[in-house]
């Protein structure tokens, strides 16, 4: 089916699990990872307390877009179905409000001052994992980079 927009029925009358809040608050960065911003991570993010818990804290995110595709699922799908180029840029103004600095792929390495203009620091790396070593080297770096003292987004 064609995507022509997304409802979460209900999450206005949802709460955070226990001890969420709590976790976000302790947090010294929270990383959002390469999901579908639709159905993996706005649901989330939807929650009635959540958003408000993450704004204003240091996030990165990673984009799930690499080279206008999504490596797995149909995000690019969903962005094109939306009317929205897939592409990290694109990933960066869907939360743009929420994040601090945006993990992109070298591949979209010209996204990066795009990007920064949107007042989000670009990270750019080998996002695509083949192997579990890749898996450990792309979080190893996003945590090094979360370590080196990112300022929280202003919130708004």
């Amino acid at each position: 089916p064609r995507v022509r927009g997304f409802r979460f029925v209900g999450v206005e009358s949802s709460s955070p699990a226990p001890g969420v809040q709590e976790a976000i608050a302790q947090a010294d960065v929270l990383i959002l990872c390469p999901s579908n911003p639709w159905v993996s991570l706005d649901p989330i993010l939807s929650v009635p307390g959540i958003r408000e818990a993450i704004a204003g804290r240091p996030v990165v995110g990673v984009s799930p877009i690499i080279g206008g595709r999504a490596i797995k699922g149909p995000a690019a799908k969903m962005f094109t179905e939306l009317g929205i180029a897939p592409s990290s840029e694109a990933v960066a103004r869907h939360y743009q409000s929420l994040l601090t600095a945006l993990v992109i792929d070298r591949m979209d390495s010209d996204q990066a001052g795009p990007i920064q203009s949107l007042g989000i620091e670009p990270v750019v790396t080998a996002t695509f994992m083949h192997s579990l070593a890749d898996r450990a080297r792309l979080a190893g770096e996003v945590l090094e980079f979360a370590a080196s003292g990112l300022p929280a987004r202003s919130a708004k």
